[in-house]
């Protein structure tokens, strides 16, 4: 919240670094406030001075060359971000699957043993939502 904080008051100061006045308060939440608007009436203010940008600093001229292979290095990337994300669906295909294996082995009946009818449940549940699991990485 900070860093956001922080871009706001420098866009703040750019943006009315051409004007006359900015100022500085407290609010009521104790939060330190920075306007071009003077504070509410009875708030105690100070203000802020402000040093002009240096000429080329507001230069159009000195902005970056923009490249003209942006749209084929943007293709590029995307590319790159569709093979990372192929490779986590099969990954996350393959938990999936094998969480299933794992919940319907448990499922199969044991001579030995009786599992409770509330366990049964729980289990049933968990199946079902494993089988939910791998429609969705697996897409069957």
């Amino acid at each position: 919240m900070k860093a956001v904080y922080g871009v706001f008051l420098g866009a703040l100061l750019l943006a009315t670094a051409a004007q006359a006045q900015v100022y500085r308060w407290v609010d009521g939440n104790g939060r330190t406030v920075f306007s071009d608007q003077p504070p509410p009436q009875g708030r105690k203010s100070e203000t802020v001075k402000l040093r002009p940008l240096p000429a080329t600093a507001a230069s159009p001229a000195s902005a970056p060359a923009v490249n003209g292979d942006i749209p084929q290095q943007v293709k590029q990337l995307n590319d790159r971000i569709d093979e990372h994300n192929r490779k986590i669906r099969q990954e996350n295909c393959s938990t999936a699957r094998s969480h299933l294996a794992k919940l319907e082995s448990l499922s199969q009946p044991k001579a030995t043993t009786k599992a409770a009818p509330q366990s049964e449940a729980t289990l049933s549940a968990a199946i079902t939502a494993a089988r939910d699991h791998v429609r969705t990485w697996c897409g069957n």
